[in-house]
């Protein structure tokens, strides 16, 4: 039998930061800029974000909410110099997914965080299959389309606030309403 350890497991797993290197690492290959400059910016950005987070998530504070600036910004470029293409949207949406389980992985919480963060991940995953579901299925060109997208997006937006906080379905009626 072994004794309980004195402190628990941390999260801020390789698997998470790979998996989100990866993926930004695919991004950057179909984005618009040139040769491997944008995988180079997406796994930079990550690498960067990772080691920084992981130095300050003993001190915790304000610097540790801005550890993510950097794999926000590396995106972010990758976001702004990608063409309107398919594969630019689809390694867009996995990258996006991959970051918010790399950020549900928290060094300074307890390990798990991407299990605790999987219905809410999940949520984000529907929306983003579903939207390139619908890019695949769809012809381009149309302003129907543009409209019929920014509903989808309205619906998911909703059912995501509302999963969310389920108490603002519940109507209160009687006398201390």
């Amino acid at each position: 039998m072994s004794a309980p350890s004195e402190r628990s497991e941390r999260g801020g797993g390789f698997a998470t930061t790979a998996l989100f290197a990866f993926a930004a690492g695919l991004f950057g290959l179909v984005g618009g800029l040139p040769g491997f400059a944008g995988p180079a910016v997406g796994i930079g950005g990550v690498v960067v974000s990772s080691v920084w987070r992981g130095q300050r998530a003993t001190r915790g504070g304000w610097r540790t909410a801005f550890s993510v600036a950097p794999a926000l910004l590396a995106i972010a470029v990758l976001a702004l110099t990608a063409p309107p293409v398919d594969a630019a949207e689809l390694f867009g949406g996995l990258t996006g997914l991959s970051f918010l389980l790399w950020l549900a992985d928290d060094p300074a919480r307890a390990s798990g965080g991407g299990r605790r963060a999987a219905p809410t991940i999940a949520l984000a995953a529907l929306a983003v299959g579903l939207a390139w579901a619908i890019s695949l299925s769809l012809p381009t060109g149309s302003a129907e389309i543009g409209v019929a997208a920014g509903l989808l997006t309205a619906a998911i937006l909703l059912l995501a606030i509302l999963l969310g906080r389920p108490q603002a379905l519940v109507t209160r009626t009687g006398p201390n309403a």
